[in-house]
């Protein structure tokens, strides 16, 4: 069930919408644990924000033969899942590759094209060239949201969210290009730290929060997330972009007065009937 546009027909402005996936990477460190990552300040997007490790897709992700390097998800189902047109395997490319590069966890993979991340990133190596025999493993891999950039800004991305476990023992390292800062954190501490004002956030990663924050462990997160996908896409309302929670239907204030719809559309969820507890 898609309940949203294709991005052919998301609304325009003239600013090209670039495809882009983004990786939710969990461990219960014991209890559940969400890896951050601080953006540079250099960045010409979300600079100094707090966020997740993603990226726009490269021409390698959605190279031919990637149908036949991945186990777990086909170009059909993949196209089914996220529903916005073919070619939608490569969401899941790039939410791993850009993994690897901003703070060297491969996940579905050996560990050993960890040592490749900067080459991936100047685009000196290719993902594909470097998957062994075993392949690529995304059956781990589980879309839960979509969120586009607003018109109005210098860029905008069409991007998809996803989550998976990370491999048992990973620690991350930031790249020191993109990624200056790593860091676990309970999805409830990161909010009340955004809410202190100690982090700078936007909308889709506070939204992402919010729906993890009920959730005890890794496998409670990805269980919702396997069975979620047939689920009806929520769309998000904001009053505002950085600063306050993310409403869905269900939560008090879906409506209030300020409150307009973002381009923004989650199908998981940890509370039953909503998506937290944003202040009317």
């Amino acid at each position: 069930m898609t309940d949203y546009p294709r991005t052919d027909d998301l609304p325009s402005d003239g600013v090209p919408v670039r495809r882009a996936a983004t990786l939710l990477l969990l461990a219960d460190r014991p209890d559940l644990h969400v890896l951050t990552l601080r953006r540079t300040a250099r960045s010409t997007f979300v600079a100094d924000h707090t966020l997740f490790p993603g990226g726009a897709l490269d021409p390698d992700d959605g190279d031919a033969r990637w149908p036949d390097l991945v186990r777990g998800w086909t170009p059909g189902s993949a196209d089914d899942a996220l529903g916005t047109g073919p070619g939608a395997l490569a969401f899941w490319i790039a939410a791993v590759r850009e993994t690897i590069e901003e703070v060297g966890i491969a996940v579905g993979l050996g560990g050993e094209v960890v040592a490749h991340r900067h080459d991936l990133d100047a685009g000196r190596s290719r993902l594909s060239d470097l998957v062994g025999n075993d392949g690529l493993d995304i059956s781990g891999v589980h879309p839960v949201a979509r969120w586009v950039t607003p018109t109005g800004g210098p860029k905008r991305y069409d991007t998809f969210f996803f989550v998976a476990a990370a491999p048992l023992g990973a620690e991350p390292v930031a790249d020191g290009t993109e990624a200056v800062a790593v860091d676990w954190m309970r999805p409830s501490e990161a909010l009340e730290r955004w809410q202190a004002g100690e982090l700078t956030m936007i909308s889709p990663t506070i939204s992402m929060l919010q729906c993890l924050e009920g959730f005890g462990t890794t496998a409670e997160a990805l269980a919702a997330a396997a069975v979620a996908n047939g689920a009806p896409r929520r769309r998000a309302r904001i009053l505002d972009e950085s600063s306050d929670l993310v409403r869905f239907p269900g939560d008090p204030g879906y409506e209030a007065v300020g409150t307009r719809e973002a381009l923004g559309w989650v199908w998981i969820s940890s509370h039953e009937g909503g998506f937290g507890t944003p202040e009317p």
